[in-house]
């Protein structure tokens, strides 16, 4: 994992904290709340340490703490501070806090403990929902921003694949034995992006529904074996960058001629149902989001 990102530079902080560099400089030469070191060209650079101080504290000066306040505070006392403004708190701008702290320090005990305290209160489709989601779109964010790199996006995807799999397991008793499966979960040759689709898999077993999950990077032709096993089936398919066999409207129609011929239906949902041009699309229906597929389903 050498290219886990250990220096910040203040444009980084910025990006990372959602406070402008020039309030942070203010902070440093009023307060002396952060430390960074120079480059030889002179440049400020910042460690973890610092920027999981700034985290800590740009979270408590949201909550009303005076930033004159929290810069007389060891960094013992803001992390307890934190701990303590914590209890009985489950609003995102914290919960995202907790799920930053974690992605960028590695710490994977610090994650899943934000995840239990919010499945104290919910159920997980509402955390993977109004919490993962929103925390995987700042992601995808600071990655375009060169913030984060690759290490932090694959932790994170990381656990919450392990939380959706451990979900998954919980509830797949639900399904009596002898369920002829309703659904079939895929995704499309050359597609990796799968948490969606596990999501979807873990709400379709919830409910007690049987269906058959394929996985990522499905070949086109391979979905014929299940066609001839179950008929009058729902295909689901995620779409964020690929097909990449076909041309997409031709992909699609690909897909529709083989769930037609078993009277299946297929479900597409993502963001490149936007670019679909077909005319005809009888036994297809879009979903632009989880959320609205995730509603249909229920």
């Amino acid at each position: 994992m050498n290219n886990i990102k250990t220096v910040f530079s203040i444009g980084d902080l910025e990006g990372l904290s959602g406070i402008k560099a020039h309030t942070i400089r203010i902070w440093e030469k009023r307060y002396g709340l952060l430390s960074p070191e120079r480059s030889e060209n002179n440049l400020r650079y910042y460690g973890l340490d610092e920027l999981r101080k700034l985290l800590n504290v740009v979270l408590l000066t949201g909550y009303g703490v005076k930033i004159s306040k929290v810069a007389k505070m060891r960094t013992e006392e803001i992390e307890m501070m934190v701990g303590e403004i914590r209890v009985g708190r489950e609003d995102i701008k914290h919960t995202l806090h907790l799920f930053k702290l974690a992605m960028m320090t590695f710490d994977q005990p610090l994650f899943l403990d934000a995840t239990d305290h919010l499945l104290i209160k919910m159920p997980f489709e509402k955390v993977f929902l109004e919490y993962y989601i929103p925390f995987l779109q700042e992601i995808g964010l600071m990655w375009q921003a060169g913030t984060i790199q690759p290490a932090h996006e694959h932790f994170i995807s990381c656990l919450i694949r392990m939380i959706l799999i451990q979900q998954i397991s919980l509830c797949s008793r639900r399904v009596r034995k002898g369920t002829v499966p309703a659904y079939v979960l895929f995704l499309p040759f050359g597609e990796i992006h799968e948490l969606g689709l596990m999501f979807l898999q873990y709400l379709i077993t919830s409910y007690g529904e049987g269906c058959v999950y394929l996985g990522s990077s499905i070949p086109l032709d391979s979905l014929s074996e299940v066609t001839k096993l179950f008929r009058g089936v729902t295909f689901i398919t995620y779409m964020t960058v690929l097909p990449e066999e076909k041309p997409l409207d031709e992909y699609v129609e690909a897909l529709l001629e083989k769930v037609r011929d078993n009277h299946s239906q297929l479900w597409i949902v993502g963001r490149r149902v936007a670019e679909l041009t077909l005319d005809d699309r009888d036994s297809l229906t879009l979903f632009t989001t989880l959320q609205d597929i995730a509603a249909k389903l229920s």
